[in-house]
């Protein structure tokens, strides 16, 4: 519920920005829109089971305020499941989900939060341009064993983003980036790749 009320006041906050920038510019700015996939690298309270992989998605809404700076919103969710897999016999394997994730009694872990940040670019050429993004997340993650809660937090956090995209013609777009999430006691560190269309 919190995290619906604050997308709909991000939401609200970013159309008031689009529609100040129209009538100061004349003409509209470009939108955009698209999915990153990556997997992150976790670190949770300095545990000796740091490391463990969560996949993440990552949705957005990109509003360019000026040439080269635009505002972002994004949802983004994240789980992470701690699978153990022992050969039985040749190219015979069983695959158990009751390993612990950072050493907790929890074998389950889901994140969500929404990002508002700020990007910037740098052109190399007419397509190609190196970014960067800084802003604020508000998340929500918790660990649960067999869906039953062990722990989890709330708050918000910093998040940092810096990679290469290529634009084609037609709107369509592709990135390649690394990202850093800081989520008080736990960090998240991946590599990712998506797809934009520009309107």
């Amino acid at each position: 519920m919190k995290l619906l009320s604050l997308t709909t006041a991000s939401l609200l906050s970013l159309s008031l920005l689009s529609s100040f920038s129209y009538a100061e510019e004349e003409e509209e700015a470009p939108n955009s829109y698209g999915l990153v996939l990556g997997i992150a690298s976790a670190e949770y309270k300095n545990s000796t089971q740091d490391g463990n992989g969560i996949v993440q998605a990552y949705l957005f809404y990109n509003y360019q305020v000026v040439e080269h700076f635009s505002v972002e919103v994004a949802y983004s969710a994240g789980l992470s499941s701690n699978w153990d897999c022992d050969e039985k016999r040749d190219n015979d394997w069983e695959c158990t989900n009751d390993a612990p994730i950072f050493g907790l009694r929890a074998n389950e872990m889901e994140l969500n939060s929404i990002i508002v940040a700020v990007k910037g670019e740098t052109p190399l050429s007419q397509r190609n341009s190196l970014y960067a993004k800084v802003g604020a997340q508000f998340y929500d993650y918790e660990f649960n064993r067999d869906g039953r809660f062990v722990e989890g937090d709330d708050g918000t956090g910093l998040f940092l983003e810096a990679g290469w995209q290529f634009q084609w013609d037609s709107g369509l777009g592709m990135n390649v980036g690394l990202r850093y999430q800081d989520l008080g006691e736990l960090t998240l560190k991946s590599p990712n790749v998506g797809i934009s269309y520009s309107f």
